[in-house]
C-alpha cells in the first residue's frame, strides 16, 4: 500500500507542477495580452490625436482657401476692368488712326489739286 500511496503523492505533485506551470503559462500570456492590447490602444489614442489634428487643419486650410477665393473675386474684377480700358484704347487709337489718315489725305488732296496755283503765285512774286 505504500507504494500505492507514494505513486499517488508522486502523481499529485506533478499534476500539481503541472498546475504550477500551466498558471504560470497563463500569467504569462496574461501579461503579454495586456501589454499587446496597452501599445493597440496608445496607437489608437495617437491615432484620433492625429485625426483631430488634421480635422483642425482642414478647418483652417478650409478658411485659407475660402480667404484666397474672395480675394481672387477681387481680382477677377480689376482685371476685368484693365481688359475693358485696353479695349477703348485700342479702339480710341483706331478712330485717331483713321482720323488722322482722313486728315492727311485731306491735305494732300489740298496740296495736290492747288499746287499749280500755289507755285503761280510763288513764282510771280
Amino acid at each position: 500500500m505504500t507504494t500505492n500511496l507514494d505513486d499517488i503523492s508522486e502523481a499529485i505533485g506533478r499534476l500539481r507542477a503541472e498546475v504550477q506551470n500551466l498558471s504560470q503559462q497563463m500569467a504569462h500570456s496574461n501579461k503579454r495580452a495586456d501589454n499587446h492590447r496597452s501599445a493597440i490602444h496608445r496607437r489608437v489614442d495617437d491615432l484620433v490625436r492625429d485625426v483631430g489634428d488634421l480635422s483642425s487643419s482642414l478647418v483652417g486650410v478650409k478658411h485659407d482657401v475660402a480667404e484666397v477665393r474672395e480675394d481672387l473675386g477681387d481680382a477677377k474684377k480689376v482685371t476685368d476692368e484693365v481688359k475693358q480700358w485696353k479695349q477703348r484704347g485700342i479702339g480710341a487709337l483706331f478712330v485717331t488712326g483713321i482720323a488722322s489718315a482722313s486728315l492727311s489725305g485731306m491735305i494732300v488732296g489740298f496740296a495736290v489739286y492747288w499746287w499749280d496755283a500755289f507755285m503761280k503765285l510763288l513764282r510771280t512774286q
